[in-house]
């Protein structure tokens, strides 16, 4: 995928996260600012994924909602919102909605997820919720979302492409071929470093990526950068975005850390930073702004650190 161009969001530790992925029309977590960045687009989301219940996850909810509700725009058009099992962040957003509009009509549907529990999308696509590792008493989620596909059986990976295409003209292409699923995208919320098997080959990886260092870290509840980094390099994922760094860390300093982080990691994808509204591309040989993440973003442009 085109990070640049199919991925939004703003990614501000304590204050607001949330995540827009256009193609397949999901939202990951409704910070503060949602409705205002979305603009003409916060008719365009289907489906909404709610990591936990802390307030930088939950609080543009209500606005996002009304906004659907009350603008211009396709107001009945759906929206379901998945969300941890027990939240009661959720649960207060939710009890927002019912007395700050008591007696509005919201076309919601709201499906509580606990591990392992999976919803459809669209075109196949299914969502899977996983455990992860984050606050005692507020459960939190990761998600992945995973399409059907056919791939080349193990046992003829050494044909070459014109002895598959011979033997698929023979009528033979169903005992080349078998189901496979495969995650086209990934998301961590807040929460400490995956386990490479959740998200295996992922064409992308959201990670937290709090810390650029574990001495920094005083509660086991956020990964670092190099967590992150040796998660995506494991588990063989094509694009990482990292989010949520540390506002304690001044931001030149701290991205040419992370370049050098991502450069001596052993990670070949490419690796991106969502900090606040702006990625930006830490792979080598240096890191380049794309401007704010994918709301008119600005020509590309290389920030020395």
């Amino acid at each position: 995928m085109n990070v640049a161009a199919d991925l939004a969001g703003f990614s501000r530790g304590m204050y607001s996260n949330w995540l827009w992925h256009r193609p397949l029309q999901l939202l990951v977590d409704a910070g503060e600012g949602l409705q205002l960045a979305l603009g003409s687009s916060v008719f365009s989301p289907s489906w909404l994924a709610i990591t936990h219940g802390h307030s930088d996850h939950v609080l543009g909810l209500p606005g996002l909602v009304a906004a659907r509700r009350f603008g211009k725009g396709a107001r009945d058009k759906p929206l379901t919102i998945f969300h941890p099992e027990g939240s009661r962040g959720v649960q207060a957003a939710r009890d927002l909605l019912g007395s700050a509009y008591a007696g509005v009509a919201f076309p919601l549907t709201w499906v509580a997820m606990t591990p392992g529990r999976a919803a459809p999308l669209a075109k196949g696509r299914v969502l899977e919720a996983f455990a992860v590792r984050h606050t005692p008493g507020e459960p939190a989620l990761g998600y992945r979302v995973v399409e059907p596909r056919r791939r080349l059986k193990p046992e003829f990976a050494s044909l070459s492409q014109r002895e598959v295409e011979a033997r698929a003209r023979q009528g033979l292409r169903d005992t080349l071929m078998e189901e496979a699923r495969h995650i086209v995208f990934a998301h961590s919320g807040d929460a400490m470093p995956l386990r490479p098997d959740e998200v295996r080959g992922a064409d992308l990886l959201v990670h937290d990526a709090t810390f650029l260092a574990p001495a920094d870290r005083r509660e086991p509840i956020h990964a670092t950068t190099e967590e992150a980094l040796e998660v995506a390099r494991l588990a063989g994922v094509k694009q990482l975005v990292l989010q949520h760094l540390s506002i304690r860390y001044e931001r030149p300093a701290a991205v040419a850390t992370l370049a050098r982080q991502v450069a001596g990691s052993g990670y070949s994808g490419r690796t991106w930073l969502l900090d606040e509204a702006t990625l930006i591309d830490l792979s080598p040989p240096s890191p380049v702004v794309e401007g704010e993440a994918g709301f008119g973003a600005a020509s590309p442009r290389t920030r020395e650190p």
